[in-house]
């Protein structure tokens, strides 16, 4: 008996898939103060980190920008205190002003340190789930 012509044909993603679907690291929710600067134009701008992960993060800039993506920049931002400066490249543009970060080159401590943090707005983005479900 032999197998039907299509058996070794790769399955398919189903269509429904989507960013966070392949996301290798889950984000969490914030709301803190940041700066990304553009490296090749020197373009500075404050933005606010809307999400972040261990390897990205999504921002959103007060300025307006019309960049593609895999363009070089640095975030700097201070995370539960802790002050960071991330190089990444921009990963998926929303909008002018919405953009995801793809974190490139962190050092072990660095990625440490960052994941020890996004723990903690994990459990803080936990504890405000249950509190808003308890008061349902």
């Amino acid at each position: 008996m032999s197998n039907p012509p299509h058996a070794s044909l790769p399955a398919i993603a189903p269509e429904t898939e989507t960013a966070s679907d392949r996301r290798h690291d889950p984000r969490h929710a914030t709301d803190v103060r940041a700066f990304v600067l553009l490296v090749h134009s020197r373009i500075l701008s404050p933005a606010r980190i809307l999400d972040i992960s261990i390897g990205g993060c999504r921002v959103r800039s007060e300025k307006r920008f019309s960049m593609g993506i895999f363009v070089r920049l640095e975030l700097e931002f201070a995370l539960r205190c802790v002050p960071f400066r991330l190089g990444g490249v921009s990963q998926h543009i929303v909008d002018e002003h919405t953009f995801g970060i793809r974190f490139l080159d962190l050092s072990p401590r660095r990625k440490a340190q960052l994941a020890e943090l996004i723990a903690e707005v994990a459990q803080a983005e936990a504890r405000e789930k249950a509190a808003a479900a308890e008061a349902i």
